[in-house]
């Protein structure tokens, strides 16, 4: 069996993340009402709540605007504080059946958190992909951004450049230049997504 079938059969088998009871429950412990926490986030009330009744795919900025209005680190909203079954090593591992699965925007992508529990400076992640479809909207800030292509083909462009990856093909950049991915393929791409972006996060 292929790496990539492996893959996709354990992709298959994650569960995925109840981003908005997770909001909704995290909102309510630091006593915020549905206004008070889009204030704080720089996003609209319709926003936040569409995003608690699990009825709009946030994109990651509005993730990001969220975890940091809330003080949180972006597992938070994806899982449980109890999640995973070993203690010892929960904090710096990643158990393969533990990955939190969400859908972003409304394009059909989708993530797995492959970072630990808790808050880390380094985020890593798989993106799926499909064809035909890209990033809309990136976080940019100080730090980088890095990558390996799993499966498939993606575009990825950094400032005025523009590069076809391949499965295999890895890449760095410096988070602040503005930069997108797309699947020009007619087949789903995996893309192992590493990132360090610190505050402040602008929308492209």
């Amino acid at each position: 069996m292929k790496p990539t079938q492996v893959m996709k059969r354990s992709a298959a088998e994650l569960t995925h993340a109840d981003v908005g009871a997770r909001l909704r429950a995290l909102r309510t412990a630091h006593g915020l009402s549905v206004n008070e926490l889009a204030m704080r986030a720089g996003v609209s009330v319709g926003t936040v709540s569409q995003v608690e009744r699990n009825k709009a795919n946030p994109s990651v900025r509005i993730l990001e605007r969220l975890r940091q209005a809330l003080s949180v680190p972006l597992s938070a909203l994806l899982e449980d504080d109890d999640t995973g079954s070993d203690p010892i090593a929960g904090d710096f591992v990643r158990r393969a059946a533990e990955r939190p699965v969400f859908d972003v925007g409304n394009q059909g992508m989708q993530k797995q958190l492959l970072s630990p529990h808790g808050e880390h400076d380094l985020r890593m992640m798989i993106i799926l992909v499909p064809p035909g479809t890209g990033s809309d909207e990136v976080l940019v800030g100080v730090g980088e951004k890095a990558g390996l292509v799993l499966e498939g083909t993606l575009v990825l462009n950094v400032g005025d450049r523009r590069a076809e990856l391949r499965v295999g093909d890895s890449f760095q950049f410096k988070s602040t230049v503005p930069h997108s991915v797309r699947n020009e393929s007619g087949k789903p791409a995996r893309v192992l997504w590493i990132m360090n972006t610190q505050p402040p996060v602008v929308h492209l």
